[in-house]
């Protein structure tokens, strides 16, 4: 194969597609490590509230992910529930779930009066992502505490050339049209 800018060896006529498919393939391996982290900790959550706990549901657009798909029902399969999942053609994102959380939110009691008195509204409900659709509970951890778990730029770094993911050198500033760089 080729030689990439940084020395690595890629696929002959691969260009950067290669590395370009590890670094999604990284990150979406990560991604559903996490999710899958934090599904398992939900049924730990949900059995102590509720334990006939029959199922999980998985919907919206992470479930039209297929990786994600296995990767939940193992983990649905390990706490001894079935996963149950829309068709893959009704796993999307749109503003008929964020309209159906704003409802659920309104029915729990979770609105709030209007930002300004001179909105003629009795109650507003807010949208704004990872919108919860009850209060926190108790037992999850703030973002501090997940940030702190994260790598630094450091060590993020370290483990990517280890990985032989080191960057590219940069290359020098083209020179303007019609002159020279020292110009």
């Amino acid at each position: 194969g080729a030689a990439a800018p940084d020395g690595a060896a890629t696929p002959a006529g691969s260009g950067g597609a290669q590395r370009r498919g590890d670094i999604a393939a990284s990150f979406q391996r990560v991604a559903v490590e996490h999710l899958v982290e934090r599904v398992e900790r939900a049924i730990g959550w949900a059995r102590e509230a509720e334990p006939g706990l029959t199922c999980v549901v998985v919907a919206g657009g992470v479930a039209a992910n297929s990786e994600v798909r296995r990767q939940l029902s193992g983990a649905c399969g390990r706490a001894g529930l079935p996963m149950v999942c829309p068709p893959v053609r009704l796993c999307t994102d749109n503003g008929t779930m964020v309209a159906w959380a704003g409802m659920l939110r309104l029915w729990l009691g979770l609105a709030e009066p209007p930002l300004r008195e001179s909105d003629e509204l009795d109650l507003f409900v807010e949208v704004r992502p990872k919108w919860p659709i009850g209060p926190r509970d108790r037992r999850s951890t703030t973002q501090a505490q997940q940030l702190a778990k994260r790598k630094t730029p450091a060590q993020a770094s370290a483990a990517a050339e280890a990985a032989g993911y080191a960057p590219a050198p940069l290359a020098a500033p083209a020179a303007p049209a019609g002159g020279s760089a020292a110009e």
